[in-house]
């Protein structure tokens, strides 16, 4: 019933990997973290020039950490994309990829024109009424002077 609701929707905007020698990376639909036996240097290039020019509109990239332990976080506003940041994280051997994906739901038309089966109807009572007139004249008083 929750998986009728819930839809992932996946456009043209999908998360860009790089290949390995030429051949495209082995990666599952429902995958979001993904190990590369790459530099970190190489794969920064590739995403320096995926995300150059037109391309890079809406698109954030900030590197961070010293080297080693550097961090390459990529976030993007472009609303196409089927991901909103991906951190890219330098590793001894390899680099490792966290993808934080864009859920979008299904839409659900509501309709109806019928009441709430409770209604509560609270008063004020006459003391607050008194109060506030005293209040609102206090006030009106104290503009006039």
């Amino acid at each position: 019933m929750l998986s009728t609701v819930l839809a992932l929707t996946l456009t043209a905007g999908a998360f860009p990997l790089p290949t390995i020698d030429g051949k495209p990376f082995a990666a599952s639909a429902e995958q979001r973290t993904f190990r590369l036996p790459m530099r970190f240097e190489k794969v920064r290039g590739f995403y320096d020039a995926q995300f150059a020019g037109d391309e890079a509109k809406g698109v954030t990239v900030k590197v961070s950490g010293a080297p080693g332990k550097r961090v390459l976080t990529l976030a993007s506003s472009r609303a196409g994309d089927t991901w909103k940041k991906a951190v890219v994280r330098e590793g001894e051997v390899e680099t490792v990829i966290d993808v934080t994906p864009v859920l979008r739901l299904a839409e659900e038309q509501i309709e109806g024109n019928g009441k709430p089966l409770v209604q509560f109807i609270i008063g004020r009572s006459g003391d607050v009424d008194r109060a506030l007139q005293a209040i609102d004249r206090k006030h009106v008083e104290q503009l006039r002077q």
